[in-house]
């Protein structure tokens, strides 16, 4: 099945989520939302597993993949602050929750194996992967492979049979009641079989009855979708490339927000009033975030204390404090926000979570510092938003598969052509300075100390920041990166995939084996231990 367009809204500028980490948090609320809709009846207990060797091993207590696993589970979607209880929850429900380290293969970084068991005496495996920035795929139930994403309506059907007429039989009678579906898979094991249709839309209880009557058919599930933007595989987006934005802005006189609004509403099937509602919603949450972060009074759980608040107020007194003009507001925002999420607070990722703070810090401090409009806010997030799209047409942005510059360092890139535009450059202009952007940030691993998405990933923040608005202004001021954006973007992945597996978010490289690193480690693991022990 041809890989999903991205949407602006699914892999850019979202998903919501409480922090502090999109693939780890994020992602695994997502997992357990969707996995939960494999049984009938209530849950009554759940064992996830993680492969010794995969990511999740050493961060999933620190990143608090365990409280998102279990969350979903319960129904509940990664916004929603109820996450933080999710344990006890659980055990209130009288849900069994385990998690296991056991020896199988990480064919992915973040694969997980979900065990669950309902009280109508059913037990479904689930095998997951986590693929970053909140973006995951369920790859297999019971042994039969499966792709869902949850950005359709997933109906499943088992079938007591392997016969290959039989099945072609079934799959023509069900897929002349949904003509416009998004796709359907088959997969045999054992002489049983299950189809996955793909749907735009929820399927109304007489046509499951319809479905569950046909011969062979042994059960039929619909699984609800979780993402914000719904699959649109059927449709063309009107490009897939910079270069063709550049030459479509050129053609048709349009700014890149211009442009990125008319994707987005082809790409959603969206009006343009919700298109621009929208981003103006996740405006509003990332400065909120920001705000409470400010405050000081958060909890990060982990091995620092909240400083934006007090670096914000050195900078306003100016006494110890080197002038950096609009990045003395961009700075605190930046790193307001990644505390915000390290306390489990409510942000937006960009197009992580471990990039949180880069579109606050850099679009939105920036033109509050500036005092501009909700108006001029959105469309630089627009602006941001299409460059992302541009850059990630054929990968995702994930640390565990591509390092830290997919993360940060890519958000510093989007950023940077989003303050050309909002000092008036070209088009051209705000392309060159993300391609700088990038070419500043290439190979920069990712080595989150104890597992926790604190250090480095918050001064990492801060500097990406500074990376924005340098590459802008350097471009304004006639500095030509010379290569490509394209070019750029694919070096970025490209280079990624270079880079040891021990660099790559698995807390087994860089800054987390240094004797501090591994001291602080230790510390949180005591403490994650504590935790768990008053939960239980």
């Amino acid at each position: 099945m041809k890989r999903q367009n991205p949407s602006i809204f699914n892999d850019i500028v979202g998903p919501t989520m409480v922090g502090p980490s999109s693939a780890h948090t994020c992602g695994p609320a997502r997992i357990g939302f969707l996995s939960r809709q494999f049984i009938h009846g209530n849950l009554t207990k759940a064992v996830i597993e993680f492969a010794k060797n995969g990511a999740y091993t050493d961060m999933y207590k620190g990143q608090h993949s365990d409280l998102g696993f279990v969350s979903g589970l319960l129904g509940f979607r990664p916004e929603d602050p109820r996450l933080k209880q999710a344990f006890q929850i659980a055990k209130d429900s009288g849900v069994d929750i385990q998690f296991v380290i056991s020896d199988f293969e990480p064919i992915v970084p973040n694969i997980a194996k979900i065990t669950m068991t309902s009280d109508q005496d059913e037990v479904v495996v689930i095998y997951s992967d986590s693929m970053g920035g909140g973006t995951v795929k369920l790859l297999q139930v019971d042994g039969f492979d499966i792709s869902v994403v949850g950005d359709c309506y997933e109906l499943i059907i088992h079938i007591h049979s392997a016969n290959t007429k039989e099945l072609e039989n079934i799959k023509n009678t069900v897929a002349s009641k949904f003509i416009n579906n998004e796709g359907i898979t088959l997969s045999t094991v054992n002489n049983k079989s299950l189809f996955n249709i793909k749907l735009r839309k929820d399927v109304e209880p007489s046509m499951m009855d319809f479905i569950k009557n046909i011969d062979n058919v042994t059960d039929v599930k619909l699984i609800t979708p979780i993402l914000v933007v719904p699959s649109n595989r059927n449709t063309k987006v009107p490009f897939s490339s910079a270069a063709e934005l550049l030459e479509i802005s050129k053609r048709d006189n349009k700014e890149l927000w211009e442009l990125a609004v008319a994707y987005e509403c082809v790409r959603s099937g969206w009006r343009h009033k919700e298109v621009m509602d929208y981003m103006k919603y996740t405006i509003e949450t990332m400065e909120s975030s920001v705000k409470e972060a400010l405050k000081g009074n958060i909890d990060m759980n982990g091995i620092i204390k909240p400083t934006a608040g007090k670096i914000k107020k050195t900078c306003d007194e100016g006494n110890t404090w080197l002038d950096m003009g609009v990045l003395d507001a961009a700075v605190p925002w930046a790193m307001a926000t990644m505390e915000y999420s390290s306390a489990m607070g409510v942000v937006i990722c960009a197009p992580t979570g471990g990039s949180a703070g880069v579109f606050p810090g850099a679009i939105l401090g920036v033109a509050n510092k500036l005092g501009l409009s909700m108006e001029e806010k959105t469309k630089a997030m627009f602006t941001a938003a299409i460059v992302g799209i541009a850059m990630s047409k054929d990968s995702d942005f994930s640390a565990e598969l591509y390092g830290c510059q997919v993360e940060p360092g890519a958000a510093s890139a989007m950023a940077a052509a989003a303050l050309v535009y909002l000092m008036g450059g070209s088009v051209k202009q705000s392309l060159d300075a993300a391609s700088c952007g990038i070419q500043n940030i290439l190979g920069t691993i990712c080595d989150p100390v104890a597992g926790l998405v604190q250090v480095p990933c918050i001064s990492r923040n801060a500097m990406s920041v500074a990376n924005s608005v340098v590459c802008a202004n350097i471009v304004m001021g006639g500095y030509d990166p010379l290569i490509p954006l394209d070019e750029a973007a694919e070096t970025l992945f490209r280079v990624g995939k270079q880079l040891p597996s021990e660099l790559r978010c698995t807390c087994k490289g860089g800054l987390c084996i240094t004797p501090t690193g591994s001291r602080l480690a230790k510390e949180q693991e005591e403490r994650d231990n504590v935790r768990y022990e008053i939960i239980n």
